[in-house]
């Protein structure tokens, strides 16, 4: 027998399933609606912000270009790196901007503030490639990890180092190069690391690798005149003596060569 026959028991129903079940409804379709617009709005904002990135960045890059011979630009190129790398903190657009801080910095001699700058990127950029457990847990706090980056400040950190006449921790910085990115130019400047210490072996040695590695790509006639410079620089081996011939004893005279003799 159907409970709800009559049209006022229906009404009735649906009071009291009202009253029980209103308010959690209501606060459901609120929080569905919360998401939606929410997640909306989210996205939004965030386009908006790699927009004014993205043109803020364009904007850096003009300026460094023209910072070489310009004061007034290089002071311009700093201030909007360090506004987009505030701004855009842990974002790729913020990374960017503190690698080209680092080139501005050392381009005016400011060893240190380049140091620090490359320092941080290294931290947040390890080069080895994290696994899937930490690609997830990256996601989820919102990381953008990127070895080949880590690969590059860690590079340019040791160059960095190694101009401030700190080859041991610019060689402690590089590692030791085996494979991976940008091995051929962390192959010469471990190279360079090597000769400042005095091992000229070492040196070579890794000269000798990064041209092997960029036989087929060119662009290592610097290395080579390094390679060929070291080599001219070295002494040559000594000559090996000449033996010295024998003392020649006179055979003694025969009777006949006796009776001749005055």
């Amino acid at each position: 027998m159907d409970p709800y026959h009559t049209e006022e028991d229906q009404v009735r129903a649906i009071k009291q399933w009202w009253e029980r079940n209103g308010s959690s409804t209501l606060i459901g379709v609120g929080a569905a609606l919360a998401i939606v617009f929410g997640s909306q709005w989210w996205q939004q904002k965030n386009l908006r912000g790699a927009e004014e990135a993205a043109a803020l960045y364009q904007q850096l890059q003009q300026a460094a270009e023209r910072a070489s011979g310009d004061e007034i630009q290089r002071t311009t190129a700093l201030h909007l790196g360090e506004e987009l790398r505030d701004k855009q903190s842990g974002n790729r657009y913020g990374d960017y901007a503190s690698l080209l801080l680092a080139k501005l910095y050392v381009e005016k001699k400011d060893l240190a503030a380049a140091e620090r700058e490359l320092r941080a990127l290294v931290e947040r950029h390890p080069d080895a490639a994290p696994g899937k457990l930490q690609q997830r847990i990256n996601a989820l706090l919102g990381r953008d990890i990127d070895p080949q980056l880590g690969s590059l400040a860690r590079l340019r950190l040791a160059r960095v180092l190694f101009a401030d006449n700190r080859a041991d921790e610019a060689a402690t910085v590089l590692g030791d190069p085996a494979g991976g990115d940008f091995e051929i130019e962390r192959q010469e400047l471990r190279g360079d690391i090597l000769r400042a210490k005095g091992d000229a072996d070492g040196a070579a040695a890794a000269w000798e690798r990064a041209i092997e590695l960029a036989k087929d790509s060119g662009g290592v006639r610097l290395v080579e005149l390094k390679l060929q410079e070291l080599r001219l620089s070295e002494p040559a081996a000594p000559a090996p003596a000449a033996a010295t011939p024998p003392a020649v004893t006179p055979a003694p005279a025969t009777p006949a060569e006796e009776k001749k003799s005055p």
